[in-house]
């Protein structure tokens, strides 16, 4: 897929992006998924909206909205920020299919929290039953908690993630740069120092919602399992002062700057 998507992104070079390149990316990255049960349709948008793209969960549709990704600010090529804008919208639709999938793991897991009430509704909920909370008081919290959200920082990720791998060979470029800070910024997401310790945005998003059991259950297991670096920082779980400043960096291949 890496060779081909590539390869179009080099045939727009010297382009400005079109609903064709949108089109043909789209079809391309498809074409190595198994996730048709999860998408059924795909539309280009010029809505008025402040979103660069979305996943309707019930409609199984995606959207990318043309006009705002243009128009953004954080990223100066177009292309590369429409790739990474339709691969986040992906990984929301492969967020699903784990749901739906029923595993135990540690990344469904965080998945069942944002989706909870999807989840609950379609009898997909294995978790706490104790915390009570109503339809539209948890619509009204998760979107004031977007940049919290475990589904959202996930699909942030593995999209900057999948956009690093596919310029990496781009090396010394301001693309590629770009790319790795925004992978960067995606790690650190929601990650909030008290003076003390960095508050970890997936018990903060459970905190927030009033998920108090489903919270404690949380802790348990994470005291129970020795979970690496790569796991916590991925599903936004705690993370040490040392590696908040030095080991994200080396991760993506970032330098710290020293302030002058």
């Amino acid at each position: 897929m890496n060779s081909e998507l590539y390869k179009l992104l080099m045939q727009y070079n010297n382009k400005e992006i079109d609903d064709n390149f949108i089109y043909k990316a789209f079809d391309i990255m498809m074409k190595y998924e198994t996730l048709n049960n999860y998408i059924n349709d795909f539309d280009i948008v010029k809505e008025e909206s402040d979103l660069l793209g979305a996943y309707y969960n019930e409609e199984h549709l995606i959207e990318i909205n043309k006009t705002n990704i243009i128009e953004d600010k954080s990223i100066k090529n177009k292309k590369i920020l429409a790739l990474q804008v339709l691969r986040h919208e992906l990984e929301h639709a492969r967020n699903l299919q784990r749901l739906y999938e029923k595993n135990l793991d540690i990344e469904t897991r965080v998945i069942r929290y944002s989706l909870r009430e999807y989840a609950i509704n379609h009898n997909l909920y294995y978790g706490s039953c104790l915390d009570k909370i109503e339809s539209s008081i948890f619509k009204f919290k998760k979107r004031m908690l977007y940049n919290i959200d475990p589904a959202e920082r996930l699909a942030d990720i593995k999209a900057w993630k999948f956009i690093v791998n596919l310029i990496k060979n781009q090396r010394h470029t301001e693309d590629l740069l770009n790319a790795r800070s925004m992978l960067y910024y995606s790690y650190i997401r929601g990650y909030k120092s008290n003076g003390y310790y960095l508050e970890p945005p997936t018990y903060e998003y459970l905190l927030q919602l009033g998920l108090y059991h489903e919270l404690y259950i949380l802790k348990k297991d994470f005291n129970k399992y020795n979970y690496s670096f790569n796991t916590r920082l991925l599903y936004g779980l705690p993370i040490s002062n040392q590696e908040y400043d030095y080991n994200i960096l080396q991760k993506v291949k970032l330098k710290k700057t020293r302030k002058i």
